[in-house]
This record gives C-alpha cells, structure tokens and sequence, in this order.
C-alpha cells in the first residue's frame, strides 16, 4: 500500500537486492513477516581417544544463513505493476552470466559471472564496510500469489497482477573478511560492529531511539 510504502521508505524499513554480475538493484518496502538467522559452527574430529572421556574435535569453520520472508502490496494497478516488474527483475538477478555462442550455429555457451547478490535490510542484513550490504548466495525465492486478495488484468491477453504475493528465500553470506578475534588481554573482535551494528558496550539512552510497531 501507498502509505506503507512511504513509512518504509521514511523510516528505512526497505530490502534491497543488488546484482554483482550486471550491476542491476531492486528494493521493496519490507513488510517483514518472519526473519531467522542461523550461525552454525563446524567441527572436525570427533573420534573417541583411549585414556580421555570426550573425543577431540577439532574447529573448521562458522557459516552462517538467514530466512526472510515479506508481503508484497499493491493498491492500485500502477503499484501492482510496478511491484511485479521488479519482481520479476529480481528473478533474473538468479541466473548467471554467459560468454557469447562458442559456433554461431548453436547455443553453446560458458557461464562468465555465477549470480552473486548483495542484500540490505537496515542493520539486520548489513555490512558496516559496504553500503549495498552483504554478499552472498541467494538458494532461490518463493512467490506465492495470495488469490484472496485478488488480481488486476493486465491487456487483452489477461495476464495478472496480484495485488499481494508473499516473497520468502535464504541467503548465505560470504566472508569478505576474516571474522574473529584478535589475540589479547582481552582479545578484540576484528569487526566490532558484526552482526547488527552495535559496537561497544552498552550505554543506557533513550535520545535516538523510537518504537516503530
């Protein structure tokens, strides 16, 4: 909906989805219906030692993953286009670069740019050293028309517009660097702001703050 839109835009509440390999953005005003983020820590090892009563396991690695899923409004013809037209921008933003035909008699081709994206959400999905967010593998989106609320027809043909889709993925970050913390007394995080941009220890203040729902 038209307000929605401009609170979102006003108070930042607003996803965004940028393309590495051709550059193109997309954003929605972010009606956020679920958000999950998942650290998982890998470990090697494991076998049982003769003489210790727990095994030895040995780090690998700590990946992370994160499950969004918003509400896509439209109310009126023109919003409802202009949300699907994106959309469906979105959806390209999923497949690959390819080099030009190999014989110009066939199709063949070889993938140049795998489809990498960066997102923004506020501090939820964010990197303190990058104003587009953080980059990573998008696993697929999920459109999910909601046939209730209806439809616009769009030319002769009846194509539709939903006037409101649910849009869920998940999306694993890279580690543009290294994470972790440095050697010391105490030791010191290499990012101090990661995950959610609140560095520091915490100072009771009410000055900037505000609640939104």
């Amino acid at each position: 909906m038209q307000h929605f839109k401009d609170l979102a835009t006003k108070t930042k509440q607003v996803i965004k989805f940028k393309s590495i390999i051709s550059g193109n953005t997309v954003q929605f005003p972010a009606f956020i219906t679920k958000f999950d983020d998942n650290y998982t820590v890998s470990w090697g090892g494991g076998a049982p030692i003769f003489g210790r009563t727990d095994p030895i396991k040995n780090y690998q690695s700590t990946s992370r993953r994160i499950s969004v899923a918003f509400d896509i409004l439209g109310e009126s013809y023109e919003s409802a286009k202009e949300n699907f037209v994106n959309f469906s921008n979105l959806i390209k933003m999923l497949y690959p670069v390819y080099s030009d035909k190999i014989k110009k008699d066939n199709n063949a081709r070889t993938i140049r740019g795998a489809p990498l994206i960066r997102i923004k959400y506020v501090n939820y999905i964010h990197n303190p050293e990058h104003p587009e967010g953080l980059l990573g593998c998008v696993g697929g989106f999920n459109f999910s028309p909601d046939f209730n609320a209806g439809h616009f027809s769009d030319g002769e043909n009846g194509d539709l517009l939903p006037l409101k889709y649910s849009l869920s993925f998940t999306f694993e970050p890279i580690h543009e660097k290294p994470l972790g913390a440095e050697v010391g007394d105490p030791a010191t995080f290499l990012q101090e702001s990661f995950p959610y941009n609140q560095p520091g220890e915490f100072t009771r203040t009410t000055q900037n703050a505000r609640r939104l729902s």
